[in-house]
C-alpha cells in the first residue's frame, strides 16, 4: 500500500476540480493505496474535515506540505490563484501538477508549467503542453444502475459562459417540454447573457448540486431521456468531461455542442448540435441512447485502471 498525497490548492467546491480530485481519491483507494487529500492551512491539524462527496482532507501548513514530498509521492490536483507561490514551491520539489483546461495557463502558471511534470485529461491540451503525459479523467462507477427517466431533457453543468447556456435558453423557447437547468451558477454570466435572452429562464432552473454526493448529477441524470451540455473551451475540446461520463453512467443519451469535436468513443457516443434549432429538434423527437458506446467509454475512464497510470508517473 502505498500512501499518495493529493494536494488540493484551489477554493471551488464545484465543478470539475473537486469532482476529478474525488474520483482519484476513490481510484487509489480502489487500487489499494492509502490516499490523504490535503489543503493548505494556517496550522497543521490532526484532525480531518469533510470536503464533500464522502472525501475527507487535512489542512496543513505549506512548510509542512513542501516537507511531506519527501516521503510521499504527491500531485497537484488543482491550483487557483490564491495558491500560485505554494504551486511553485512543490514544483520546484518535482511534484506533478494536473492542468485540466487552457484557461488555467496565465501567468505564472503557464511559465511554471513549462518546467513542471504536467498531467493533461484531455488530449487537445498537448498542444499547449507538448511535453505534458495524457491520461484521460478517472470516473468512479456508482453501484446502482437505475436509468428510470420521465422526463425529455436536462444540463447538469454549470452555468457559464464556457458552458454556452445560453444556446439552452435559446432552445428552450421552442421547446413545450423545456430542458430543465441543473448546476452552480454564475450569477454576473446570468444577468449580462441569459437574463436579455430570457427574462423569465429561471423558470427551468433547479438548482445547484449537493456537495455530499459525488453523483448527485448522475442520480439525477438518470430521471432525463437526454444530457444536454453545450460547452466549448477556447482552444480546448474533443475529450470528456464529467458530465459526459455521468450521463453515459445514468443511461441517458448524451447531445454535446458541434464545437466540442469529440472524438473517439465519445464521438460514437454522443449526439451533437451546432445550435439552438438543432438543439431542439433532438430534445423533440425520439433519441438513440448508444448504450454500448456509453459502456465501452466508461471502461475506458474506469478510476482504478487510471489511477493507477497516475500513480506509475508519480513513482
Amino acid at each position: 500500500m502505498t500512501r499518495v498525497l493529493l494536494a488540493y490548492l484551489a477554493k471551488p467546491k464545484y465543478g470539475g476540480w473537486p469532482t476529478f480530485t474525488c474520483h482519484l481519491h476513490r481510484g487509489l483507494r480502489a487500487a489499494g493505496h492509502e490516499p490523504l487529500l490535503v489543503k493548505q492551512g494556517n496550522n497543521t491539524e490532526s484532525k480531518l474535515r469533510n470536503f464533500g462527496r464522502k472525501v475527507n482532507y487535512q489542512n496543513i501548513t505549506a512548510t509542512d506540505i513542501i516537507n511531506a514530498t519527501k516521503e510521499h509521492p504527491m500531485l497537484i490536483t488543482a491550483v487557483d490563484k490564491h495558491h500560485h507561490e505554494l504551486a511553485a514551491e512543490l514544483i520546484k520539489a518535482g511534484v506533478s501538477i494536473v492542468i485540466h483546461d487552457p484557461t488555467e495557463l496565465k501567468t505564472p502558471i503557464a511559465e511554471l508549467a513549462m518546467n513542471a511534470k504536467v498531467i493533461v485529461i484531455r488530449e487537445s491540451m498537448l498542444s499547449h503542453l507538448p511535453h505534458a503525459t495524457f491520461i484521460k479523467h478517472p470516473y468512479a462507477r456508482h453501484s446502482n444502475m437505475n436509468h428510470h427517466a420521465t422526463k425529455p431533457a436536462a444540463s447538469i453543468s454549470r452555468i457559464d459562459f464556457d458552458k454556452h447556456t445560453d444556446i439552452i435558453i435559446k432552445a428552450n423557447q421552442q421547446l413545450n417540454q423545456p430542458i430543465d437547468i441543473y448546476g452552480f451558477c454564475n450569477t454576473v454570466y446570468a444577468h449580462f447573457k441569459l437574463k436579455p435572452i430570457d427574462p423569465t429562464w429561471e423558470i427551468n432552473y433547479r438548482g445547484r448540486f449537493d456537495a455530499d454526493d459525488l453523483w448527485a448529477a448522475k442520480r439525477i441524470a438518470e430521471t432525463y431521456e437526454r444530457i444536454v451540455d453545450m460547452s466549448i473551451i477556447k482552444r480546448d475540446g474533443g475529450g470528456t468531461q464529467y458530465t459526459f461520463l455521468e450521463a453515459a453512467d445514468a443511461g441517458s443519451a448524451l447531445i454535446l455542442n458541434t464545437g466540442w469535436q469529440p472524438r473517439g468513443l465519445l464521438a460514437r457516443y454522443a449526439h451533437r448540435a451546432n445550435d439552438p434549432d438543432e438543439l431542439a429538434t433532438l430534445c423533440r423527437n425520439p433519441i438513440d441512447h448508444r448504450t454500448t458506446e456509453a459502456q465501452q467509454l466508461l471502461k475506458e475512464h474506469d478510476a482504478q485502471t487510471i489511477a493507477q497510470e497516475y500513480l506509475s508517473l508519480l513513482l
